[in-house]
């Protein structure tokens, strides 16, 4: 993204608008749009906070639209005020760099360059003008590096350093190196996070030993874990710029639930350019795919920016008769309303139609490896899969004239996710090499997403220094209703070393025939809270934050299986979680920072004087440093953290059988994750972009009947490494290189466990000229054979995917 003060006249949006009739079912057209073009004020509104000079003025220039040139690391060790108020971009740089030594001097088009005065504190030479690097707009982040130094998960721009907790950063340039397309291979390359496949099509995802059940889109929470069977959540990332992951307590943001932190999802936006990027795949197991991303000002002034994203590829996998064709479409648009309040709208549909193997692979009896091939199928040749989802984004930004700031955001989603399909299960005995029984499946799942958040946020002045406020609320809701039907009895048996996918087909009334009937499931999860923080400049190098956030939370599921009816309520009114963080400006690149967040769950369960249990309580210690090198282009971070988790539920052995002929349950379960983080990530050098991340990680039950001693999330791997980079070399080849390192993990059963491995990924790009680029991604390069999953003996074991190779092109237009 490269934002400019003067738009190319005449510009016309031909090419976008065709791209966005592909919307929906391909019949929805863009009608010629007609907004009255506002000229560009000469003045504009600031509301830049202090901070290092290199920082403010980058960001000044991202916010006036300008692109500035400049050498960052000139101006160590100098700090501004910031800048608020009304300011023409000459005054408003002539204000920044009083003092200073340099002034700026506009050059072609937009472009402006920062020059030595002729005689100056700090600049005694003769004028010469700055080393020519090129500081890209968009709060001062440059769009080709592996990081930001800005996010937006905290509702507000906020530099990487400054927020006390650990928050990584997977950019759009790290996404089309490693060829990251979609969530998971997202969120499986970074630091601290593990991803463990669900029964269905989806992945659960963990940080600190704890679950992320939340989804931002562009700050705006939804509840995406919720299924009555297993998860079948999916998320194509081509619609996104970048992905924003917090680690430890969301609470502060997200409410309820939120223990293992929070992933901020940040949509692709209309461009003040025009673009075009076309892309086309082919891979191992017959990958073929495209992409055709268009974005730019829709009238001549640049008030009206539009984007269209269309993706398809069609699959299989290294699994026999595994596969699937992909589709997602997505248009947006964004209008300047006034020259301080701007619009946004989009819209995205995404579906998936898939020959599935669910469920993964049985072990022996004893929990040891069957020694399958990686292609093994346990299921039929029928197995179907379709998923369909449909997205609706909505936001208001605005600037009032005391330079505070208000951001209004609203998502709606509708989801479903159909499903008919077969697969084998059972604990193999070594000596027969049977035990496996065939299961049916038949799933009809339906869910609607509704997400509203709002937050102001701005400074004000008091003891002499200007202190920043956040105060918000947000509200979420998600329903569904499922209707399933599972059969493990009356379809044979399945040999699993020599397996027959040709089945004869069922359907859900015959898995019901044989299971008792179908099952229904119903969802409602209703979250809504008000939050708010105050960050207090206690002198130049010290910032306090307090905070905290009020909860109204409750989770209702209705069932009714072959066991009967039942229904389920966890509630919480009113539930307070505090936040502090301190931070201490070492010097102007190094900040340590210590932090303390709480999180909370309700439960369900029953005292045996039958009320409701206390919620489940989290508190959140951490402490660190951050830092930024090489002229701040590169962030690093290290990291000590401590979660503790209290009140989870524990039988009552003694309370009598007085919940429906069961033991009830007392609030006296503890756990304890802890461990170190350290990463790095950003531009090296001008030509080497870097990404590694190293967690160690321990979990354990301090508390609780059975389990006391034993490892809490054995899922999650003790040690995990993760590292990527690539090189750009003289001439136009790039090449790239990256491990992921773990320990071993268990699964369910204390028998079933997965050794340590590393996997190496490797990839080489050819510059054909300046428009297309060729690409080629080796993942697994070694062809490690490995489990990703593991869980109990008789289902689960997940093979991780052996060598893959996908060749890439893409052009600029």
């Amino acid at each position: 993204m490269k934002p400019t003060l003067h738009r190319a006249p005449g510009l016309r949006p031909t090419s976008l608008a065709l791209a966005l009739m592909l919307i929906g079912t391909g019949a929805l057209s863009l009608a010629p749009l007609s907004v009255h073009a506002q000229q560009a004020p000469a003045k504009r509104s600031y509301a830049i906070a202090a901070g290092p000079l290199g920082d403010v003025l980058a960001e000044f220039a991202a916010v006036s639209g300008v692109r500035l040139v400049f050498e960052p690391a000139r101006f160590d060790g100098m700090r501004s005020a910031g800048l608020r108020g009304e300011h023409g971009i000459a005054d408003g740089f002539a204000l920044l760099l009083h003092e200073s030594g340099y002034r700026a001097v506009a050059g072609n088009g937009s472009e402006y360059m920062l020059v030595a005065n002729a005689v100056s504190a700090r600049a005694s030479a003769p004028v010469t003008t700055l080393a020519a690097v090129t500081v890209v707009s968009d709060a001062a982040d440059d769009p080709v590096s592996y990081t930001r130094r800005t996010v937006s998960i905290g509702k507000t721009s906020q530099a990487l350093k400054e927020i006390p907790q650990s928050v990584s950063v997977v950019t759009r340039q790290r996404m089309d190196d490693q060829n990251l397309t979609s969530l998971y291979d997202v969120l499986e390359n970074v630091t601290g996070v593990v991803t463990t496949q669900s029964p269905m099509a989806g992945k659960y995802f963990f940080a600190r030993g704890f679950p992320i059940t939340s989804l931002q889109y562009d700050g705006v929470p939804l509840t995406r874990q919720f299924y009555s069977q297993a998860s079948s959540l999916t998320e194509n990332m081509a619609l996104y710029e970048r992905a924003e992951v917090l680690r430890g307590s969301a609470g502060l943001w997200q409410g309820a639930d939120s223990m293992g932190g929070a992933v901020n999802l940040v949509r692709k936006r209309g461009q003040q350019e025009k673009t075009t990027d076309v892309i086309a795949r082919a891979g191992s197991h017959d990958l073929y795919g495209a992409q055709l991303d268009i974005g730019g000002p829709l009238n001549e002034s640049g008030t009206i920016r539009g984007r269209a994203v269309l993706d398809h590829d069609r699959r299989n996998t290294f699994i026999d008769f595994v596969g699937s064709k992909n589709l997602t479409v997505y248009g947006a648009i964004d209008i300047d309303l006034t020259a301080r309040t701007t619009a946004g709208f989009g819209v995205s549909h995404e579906r998936t139609d898939a020959t599935p193997s669910f469920a993964g692979l049985p072990r022996y009896a004893d929990g040891g490896d069957l020694g399958l091939r990686r292609g093994t199928f346990l299921g039929a040749d029928w197995n179907d899969l379709s998923n369909r989802q449909t997205r609706v984004f909505a936001d208001l930004a605005h600037r009032f004239d005391n330079d505070w700031r208000l951001k209004v955001g609203a998502v709606y989603m509708d989801e479903h996710n159909k499903s008919l399909y077969s697969y084998g299960q059972g604990n193999i005995g070594r000596a027969t090499g049977t035990g496996a029984t065939r299961v049916g499946v038949a799933t009809d799942f339906a869910g609607e997403h509704a997400g509203f958040d709002a937050s102001l946020n701005g400074a004000f002045q008091a003891w002499g220094r200007a202190h920043e406020v956040i105060v918000g609320a947000n509200y979420s809701r998600y329903t569904s209703d499922d209707r399933y039907a599972i059969a493990a009895t009356g379809l044979g048996t399945v040999d699993v070393f020599n397996p027959d996918p040709y089945q004869p087909r069922f359907d859900m009334d015959r898995l019901a025939a044989l299971s008792g009937g179908v099952s229904t499931g119903a969802y409602t999860v209703t979250s809504k809270g008000l939050y708010g923080t105050a960050r207090f400049a206690l002198n130049d190098r010290l910032h306090l934050t307090v905070g905290g956030r009020t909860s109204w939370y409750s989770n209702k599921y209705a069932s009714v299986t072959r066991w009967g009816a039942d229904t389920s309520l966890t509630r919480s009114r009113g539930e307070f979680t505090p936040y502090a963080g301190l931070t201490y400006a070492f010097t102007p690149n190094w900040t340590g920072y210590a932090s303390y967040a709480e999180v909370f769950v309700p439960q369900a369960g029953r005292t045996a004087v039958q009320t409701t249990l206390a919620p489940i309580v989290g508190t959140n210690d951490e402490l660190g440093v951050k830092g930024q090198l090489f002229a701040q282009r590169v962030n690093a971070s290290l990291a000590l953290f401590r979660y503790l988790q209290e009140n989870r539920a524990v039988p009552d052995t003694d309370g009598g059988l007085l919940c429906d002929g069961d033991y009830c349950s007392r609030a006296a379960g503890k756990v304890r994750s802890q461990g170190v983080e350290a990463e790095v990530g950003g531009k090296i050098t001008a030509d080497l972009n870097l990404s590694a991340g190293y967690t160690y990680n321990t979990t354990k039950y301090l508390q609780d009947n059975t389990n006391e001693g034993k490892i809490f999330n054995p899922q999650v791997p003790r040690h995990l490494l993760r590292v990527w980079g690539d090189q750009q070399l003289s001439g136009p080849l790039s090449v790239g290189m990256g491990m992921n390192v773990q320990s071993g993990i268990q699964g369910r059963a204390e028998t079933v466990t997965q050794g340590g491995y590393t996997l190496w990924n490797a990839r080489a790009a050819y510059r054909l000229d300046r428009r297309w680029t060729l690409a080629l991604n080796v993942n697994n390069l070694f062809d490690k054979r490995y489990y990703a999953t593991i869980d109990r003996t008789n289902f689960g074991a997940v093979y991780g995917n052996p060598r893959e190779l996908v060749l890439t092109l893409r052009g600029l237009l």
